[in-house]
Formats: structure tokens, C-alpha cells, sequence
């Protein structure tokens, strides 16, 4: 007889559940605990009493209040991207016609490279990553899946 035991991330309305498994890392907020982030290996599951063992101590489910996953959204990202790849390719040409002594052709380049990679990398830091607030939404379970 063998068993997995999954930690859940349940959302109303939602069947689909994302599922975060034992020795995987996890990076978490706790409730009443201003010091910040986390980042903690899962080692053991107790489905029993809704715990997860991160690092060397047992933690429980509900005092947990935000987790941030590894993965990132893919709108963000590619937009992020293109404006960072086109911000340098804006002050890169600026600095190039600059050097020549062409400088008709690149008039205001640097300064809208710079407000372009800036822009793009906001954008990544702000609406990339995927974090879930917990409350009365969504919801941490621990489970067993003994088959």
C-alpha cells in the first residue's frame, strides 16, 4: 500500500485544485508574522491535523496566509519582455547614431529606451508572479491519496 500526500490549493466556484507536493519548496507568509517571506522545503504532511512540516518545524494549514509559486503568468512576462527587448534596441540605435554623429535620427531614443525598459520591468515585478491570498475564496487542504 503506497500514499502521496498532496497540499491543495482550492478555489470556490473552481473544480480544478493546484496541487503542491511533498520536497517541493514553498514560499509563504504567516498569519500575525510581519518578518516577511519564507521559503521552506516541505518535508512531511499530516492530513490528520491540517500541518505541513517546512524546513524543521510543523506548521499548520491556517496559519498560512499567502503563497508565492514558482511560476509566472504569460501575458506579464511576454509583455514585459518585449518592452525591455525594445527599450534597449531604442537606446542601443540612440547610442549608435549618437557615436556616428548622426544624431537627426535618433532624437529622444535614449529617454524612451529607458522609460520602455522600465516600464517592461515593472511590469514583470508587479503582474508576474503568481501569489494566492487566502480567506474566504480560497483555501489550503492537506490530503492523502492512498490507493
Amino acid at each position: 500500500m503506497s500514499a502521496q500526500k498532496y497540499m491543495l490549493i482550492e478555489r470556490a466556484g473552481n473544480p480544478h485544485t493546484e496541487r503542491i507536493a511533498m520536497y517541493d519548496d514553498l514560499t509563504f507568509q504567516l498569519r500575525d508574522d510581519d518578518a516577511g517571506w519564507y521559503t521552506r522545503r516541505i518535508l512531511d504532511m499530516d492530513p490528520a491535523g491540517q500541518m505541513i512540516m517546512l524546513g524543521e518545524s510543523w506548521v499548520a494549514i491556517k496559519d498560512i496566509t499567502r503563497i508565492k509559486l514558482d511560476r509566472k503568468r504569460v501575458l506579464p512576462m511576454i509583455l514585459g519582455s518585449a518592452l525591455q527587448v525594445g527599450g534597449i534596441s531604442m537606446f542601443m540605435g540612440d547610442l549608435w547614431f549618437t557615436v556616428v554623429g548622426e544624431p537627426q535620427y535618433s532624437e529622444g531614443g535614449m529617454e524612451f529606451g529607458l522609460i520602455n525598459f522600465a516600464v517592461g520591468t515593472g511590469i514583470k515585478w508587479l503582474f508576474a508572479p503568481v501569489i494566492y491570498n487566502f480567506g474566504k475564496q480560497k483555501r489550503l487542504r492537506v490530503v492523502d491519496l492512498t490507493f
